[in-house]
């Protein structure tokens, strides 16, 4: 049996990493299933579970969303989160989703004032060298 590398990767780490002979995705367009030798494609993911055959049996992992990558032979995902369903819990997963927004919103308030303090500083470096003319009221 053909089998492809495939692993999912979330903000808590690595769901899984191995050999798998097929795979199943929830798109923004339906279900997709991957089987070895899949046309390279990338994709986003939306909130379902990812059904997977690997050599040890099935295995299914629920995310709320991310990207999917087929590639030479590999399959990678990156979910905003992923955890196997058989540990799930409602629990575990509105905790997950809590810490994921707080992150988010935390990289994107530090985005916002990095990319103000590299504009702010250009714009002094061209005020010391002559590159911005400041005009004077008459």
């Amino acid at each position: 049996m053909s089998e492809f590398d495939f692993e999912i990767l979330s903000p808590q780490g690595s769901s899984f990493k191995g050999k798998s002979s097929t795979a199943t995705f929830p798109t923004l367009s339906g279900f997709i299933t991957v089987l070895p030798g899949h046309a390279n494609l990338i994709t986003v993911l939306t909130k379902g579970e990812i059904n997977f055959q690997t050599p040890e049996g099935e295995k299914k992992v629920s995310i709320t969303g991310g990207f999917l990558e087929i590639s030479d032979h590999r399959v990678n995902v990156v979910a905003e989160f992923a955890m196997p369903s058989d540990e799930a819990s409602k629990e575990k997963i509105d905790e997950a989703i809590r810490i994921a927004n707080e992150l988010k919103q935390k990289r994107q308030s530090s985005v916002d004032v990095s990319v103000m303090e590299a504009h702010l500083k250009t714009q002094i470096e061209m005020l010391r060298s002559g590159g911005l003319k400041l005009r004077r009221k008459k």
